[in-house]
């Protein structure tokens, strides 16, 4: 089932870039991504490669065709990302093993690919929520399978396309603010209830995969997108009666999985396997701060680390599992990346209310959507080892493009403020005047 979806993506993906434009090429890869069609190579424990390798190879010939047509621009995420696969590749080289290596640098190249095809194809507003919705249907499609699998076959071993429920939860949690954005920003009435629909199957699956990260990264979303739309009186009373009703609601296998949160350092194996993997990882750090155990090694030499020997355990978060496979160079960079990508999402944002003076536009509802999924990205990244995730990546391409975009509006704002100030026969501020005659100001990229 899952091959021939992954059939019916590529084809769609090719015969819509073709007809209509190149930059569909890159929803295909993205729903790639999420869906992850194909079989799995049990003897090697990784998927394969065939459906991505075509993607990409779609994308990239793209690309290629209509280099003309589209650019890579640079900015402060960049050349991050490139150091960031950089030091992968460093530290693969300095491992124990080079097999596990391999597929990470695989991973982190898929990642890097991404974020600049993005960049170079997304050219302007409407391409990013053409984007949007194409994240948005891939993980709906995951949700669904999920939600059929547990009320029609009554099925609780499905973990999403990786294989593992709290990726799954934390890509549903990361999705839920760009479903309600697209919602909120319609224009058609159809389309807004379409997009808040989808967001139920989203919401179960994080509740019913029982996963305590994404329950908690489903609250602080949903709890700052509300404090974020305060000016809609109406939205705030319709998410808490929704949360109340909910919660009032909940499946005792919910509520019962979520109580053990405050107790299960204490009692939980999971959680003291946590503690015992993060402990490996500082020891692991301690001894190769430059590299660490090099990316996708962190289990091959766990025991000689690990306080609790017997107990193997990945790291289940993304911070340390960076410290241990790439040491205090590739956590260093990592840390950047996700500090700035609230940075400038926020910094975008303030730009905008003040080009429009305090009113919401299409925009900024879309910067807050960025925002809200990067604390859930952080928050559930806390607790799971997802820095290599290509969800994240495209926060960051996204707010790469609203760095460009906006600087452009601010060009138009200027522009237009100072033919109005002159046909007035008003002398410009001395600030705002050289800020007008600064030839970098508003360049793109």
């Amino acid at each position: 089932m899952r091959t021939a979806l992954g059939y019916a993506i590529l084809l769609t993906t090719v015969l819509i870039a073709l007809i209509r434009n190149p930059r569909f090429a890159v929803f295909g890869m993205v729903a790639c991504d999420t869906i992850r069609p194909g079989d799995e190579f049990i003897e090697f424990g990784m998927e394969t490669v065939r459906f991505s390798i075509t993607y990409y190879a779609v994308a990239l010939g793209l690309l290629l065709i209509f280099y003309k047509r589209y650019r890579i621009t640079s900015d402060r995420f960049h050349w991050a990302i490139f150091f960031l696969f950089m030091s992968v590749v460093n530290s693969v080289l300095h491992a124990p093993c080079f097999g596990p290596g391999l597929v990470q640098i695989d991973n982190y190249y898929k990642m890097l690919l991404q974020y600049y095809l993005i960049c170079a194809f997304m050219r302007n507003d409407a391409h990013l929520r053409e984007l949007y919705w194409a994240i948005s249907t891939a993980s709906v499609v995951v949700a669904l399978r999920f939600v059929y699998g547990k009320f029609h076959l009554n099925e609780r071993n499905f973990e999403g396309a990786t294989g593992d429920r709290n990726e799954m939860a934390m890509t549903m949690v990361m999705t839920v603010p760009f479903l309600f954005m697209l919602g909120l920003t319609s224009k058609r009435h159809y389309m807004r209830l379409f997009a808040w629909f989808w967001i139920i199957p989203l919401a179960l699956t994080v509740l019913f995969s029982l996963s305590r990260g994404g329950m908690l990264g489903l609250g602080a979303v949903g709890g700052y997108l509300l404090y974020r739309l305060h000016h809609k009186r109406w939205l705030v009373v319709v998410g808490v009666m929704v949360a109340l009703v909910g919660l009032a609601n909940l499946p005792t296998e919910v509520t019962a999985r979520f109580m053990t949160i405050g107790r299960a350092s204490q009692n939980d194996a999971s959680a003291m396997g946590r503690l015992n993997a993060w402990a490996a990882a500082r020891n692991m750090a301690k001894e190769r701060p430059l590299w660490g155990m090099g990316s996708g090694n962190f289990l091959v030499r766990f025991q000689q680390y690990a306080p609790v020997p017997t107990d193997i355990h990945v790291a289940h978060s993304s911070f340390y599992q960076l410290l241990g496979e790439q040491g205090l160079v590739g956590l260093g960079i990592w840390l950047y990346l996700v500090a700035m990508c609230w940075l400038v999402a926020s910094w975008c944002e303030m730009r905008m209310e003040r080009i429009h003076k305090h009113e919401w536009n299409e925009p900024r509802y879309m910067l807050v959507a960025v925002k809200a999924s990067w604390i859930g990205y952080v928050l559930c990244g806390a607790f799971l080892s997802q820095e290599d995730m290509d969800f994240f990546y495209h926060l960051l391409a996204i707010t790469s493009r609203y760095t460009v975009f906006v600087g452009e509006y601010e060009k138009i704002y200027y522009q237009e403020r100072a033919a109005l100030m002159a046909e007035q026969r008003l002398t410009l501020p001395e600030p705002l005047n050289e800020r007008l005659t600064n030839p970098l100001f508003g360049q793109a990229g």
